[in-house]
C-alpha cells in the first residue's frame, strides 16, 4: 500500500482531534488541492479509511490509529511502517497540519456527528490517583496568587491547596550574604492532602566549591558554610535530580529513569545572558561561568501506587569566577502514572502561567540592588525560552520523542478576546475561555459556555481564538 503524504497528514489530523472531543471526530474531512482531493473517514472504533483522486488515479486506504498525547501512531493494513505527525486547530472544523517533512496543510470537517449537550455543571475532574482513565472534559483554572508575598500569580485549578512559597534567607544563620542577594521560592501545589497529583517549584541555592580557589580547599569542608554559601562539591545535573527525588521522595522504591533530555536550548539561553560576564571573567584569566540542563522522567512505586514524575534544572558552575555553582530554575511535577497524560497539560499550564508582580519586583530591586534585578531579569528571560522550545524543535524539525517531558508538551498560541495579547498555552484541550480576572476554563465540549454555569456567572467569559498566523 502506497499512500500519498497529504493524505497521511489528514488521517494524523483526524486522530490528533481527540485531544478536545471524541465525539466531534466520528465524520469526514477533506483535503483539496489542484491535484489532490482527499477524504478520510475517522469511526469510533479506532479504523480509517481515506479515498484519494489524484495524479495516479483513484485509491482507498484502511489501518487503525492510536493516539499518545499529541502524537498519533498510524498503522496501514498491509505491513506498513508506521508514522506520526502533529497538528494544531484553527477553530473547532479546520485544522492546520505540519507533516514532519515540513508541508503545512488546512483540512476542513466536511462532516460530524452531532454535539452532545451542553452539560448543567461543569465536569469534574477525576479524583486523583483513581482507578478511571477517564479524560478530564472539563477545567477550571484560577489565577492565583504566591500565598505569601504576591510576588508571581499562575494558573490553578478550581479546589487545589498550595504550601510553602516565597521567603528570604538571614545572613547570619548562614554565616554570610552568598544566599540573600533575592527572594528564594518553595511552592508545592496539589491536588489532594497526599500530593497524589502536583507540582512543586524548588529553590535554588548557591554551593561554595573551593576547588579551584588559590589555596585548594582550605579548612572549608562539605557540611560548613562559606560565605554563607553550603560547602559543597560541584555535580552534575543528572545526580543533582536523582538525588532530589530521593530526598523529595523517602518512601520511593523501585526507583528508575525512563528518559532525559540535555535540554540544549535553556543552557544555550543562560549562556547568552552570562555573555558579558563571562567576556570580562576570560579577560582576566578566569574560566567562564557554564552551564547544564536537564529534564528527567522518573518513575517509581510510594504507598503501592505506580508514580511518573517530570524533573528539570539548570546547573551554574561559576567556580572560575566567585568558588561557587548553583542549580536555578528547578522544577518537579508528579502524578500517576495510569493518569499522566491525562494530568500533565494542566501541570504544564501550571507552570507556564507564572507572571511576575511588577510592584513586588520593583521593591526587591530596591531592596538588594543590581544584582537582584539581574537574577529576576534572568528568571523571566529563561521562563520565555522554555515556552519557545517547543516552537525551536519543530521549526528544525527536529525529531520529538518524549511527549510527556516538561518543556515539549503540545502548546498553542491564543488571542485574549479582553486584550488582544498573545497567550501561549495548551492544545490540549479543544476549546479555551477567559475572564478579565484571567481565569481560564478548559474544556472539550463544543457546545459548553461557561456563562451558563451559575459558579462561573460573576465573571464574563470569552472564548479565546487561536491566534491568526
Amino acid at each position: 500500500m502506497r499512500y500519498a503524504a497529504p493524505g497521511l497528514v489528514l488521517l494524523f489530523l483526524l486522530a490528533a482531534s481527540t485531544a478536545f472531543s471524541n465525539t466531534a471526530l466520528v465524520g469526514s474531512w477533506q483535503y483539496k488541492d489542484a491535484q489532490l482531493n482527499i477524504v478520510a473517514d475517522f469511526l469510533a472504533d479506532g479504523t480509517f479509511r481515506q479515498f484519494t483522486v489524484g495524479p495516479q488515479g483513484r485509491q482507498t486506504f484502511f489501518g487503525r490509529y492510536q493516539l499518545n498525547g499529541q502524537t498519533l501512531y498510524l498503522q496501514a493494513d498491509g505491513g506498513q511502517p508506521a508514522v506520526q505527525a502533529v497538528c494544531r486547530f484553527a477553530d473547532p472544523d479546520t485544522a492546520v497540519v505540519t507533516y514532519t517533512s515540513g508541508e503545512t496543510l488546512t483540512w476542513t470537517r466536511i462532516s460530524a456527528q452531532k454535539p452532545s449537550p451542553a452539560p448543567t455543571k461543569p465536569s469534574e475532574p477525576p479524583r486523583a490517583g483513581g482507578a478511571s482513565t477517564k479524560t478530564i472534559k472539563t477545567l477550571m483554572m484560577q489565577r492565583t496568587w504566591e500565598p505569601r508575598e504576591q510576588a508571581f500569580s499562575f494558573l490553578l485549578p478550581q479546589g487545589w491547596t498550595l504550601e510553602g512559597g516565597v521567603f528570604n534567607v538571614n545572613p547570619l544563620q548562614m554565616n554570610g550574604p552568598g544566599n540573600t542577594t533575592t527572594p528564594k521560592c518553595d511552592l508545592v501545589v496539589k491536588a489532594d492532602a497526599r500530593g497524589t497529583v502536583m507540582l512543586r517549584w524548588v529553590p535554588s541555592w548557591n554551593y561554595a566549591d573551593l576547588s579551584l580557589a588559590p589555596t585548594g580547599w582550605g579548612t572549608f569542608r562539605p557540611g560548613m558554610h562559606y560565605q554563607g554559601m553550603p560547602v559543597r562539591p560541584i555535580i552534575g545535573a543528572r545526580q543533582f535530580l536523582t538525588e532530589l527525588i530521593k530526598s523529595m521522595r523517602p518512601q520511593a522504591a523501585d526507583i528508575k529513569i525512563v528518559a532525559e533530555d540535555p535540554l540544549p536550548e535553556v543552557a544555550a539561553a543562560y549562556a547568552r545572558r552570562a555573555e558579558l560576564i563571562n567576556q570580562n571573567l576570560q579577560k582576566l584569566g578566569l574560566a567562564p561561568t557554564r552551564f547544564e540542563a536537564l529534564a528527567l522522567v522518573i518513575e517509581y512505586r510510594e504507598a503501592g501506587e505506580h508514580f511518573r514524575e517530570v524533573l528539570s534544572t539548570t546547573i551554574a558552575d561559576a567556580r572560575g569566577g566567585a568558588f561557587m555553582w548553583s542549580n536555578d530554575d528547578t522544577i518537579a511535577f508528579r502524578a500517576p502514572v495510569s493518569r499522566f497524560e491525562e494530568w500533565k497539560p494542566a501541570l504544564d499550564t501550571i507552570r507556564a502561567s507564572r507572571q511576575p508582580n511588577p510592584q513586588w519586583v520593583a521593591a526587591v530591586t530596591k531592596a538588594s540592588g543590581e544584582r537582584a534585578k539581574a537574577a529576576l531579569e534572568t528568571q523571566r528571560y529563561i521562563a520565555n525560552v522554555a515556552n519557545q522550545i517547543v516552537e525551536n524543535r519543530r521549526r528544525t524539525h527536529a525529531e520529538i520523542r518524549h511527549e510527556q517531558w516538561l518543556f515539549i508538551s503540545g502548546q498553542e498560541e491564543y488571542t485574549n478576546p479582553f486584550n488582544g495579547q498573545a497567550e501561549r498555552d495548551t492544545s490540549y484541550y479543544g476549546y479555551r475561555w477567559v475572564n478579565n480576572q484571567g481565569d481560564v476554563v478548559y474544556t472539550d465540549e463544543n457546545s459548553f459556555d461557561p456563562n451558563t454555569i451559575e459558579e462561573y456567572k460573576t465573571r464574563e467569559w470569552k472564548r479565546t481564538p487561536i491566534r491568526a498566523r
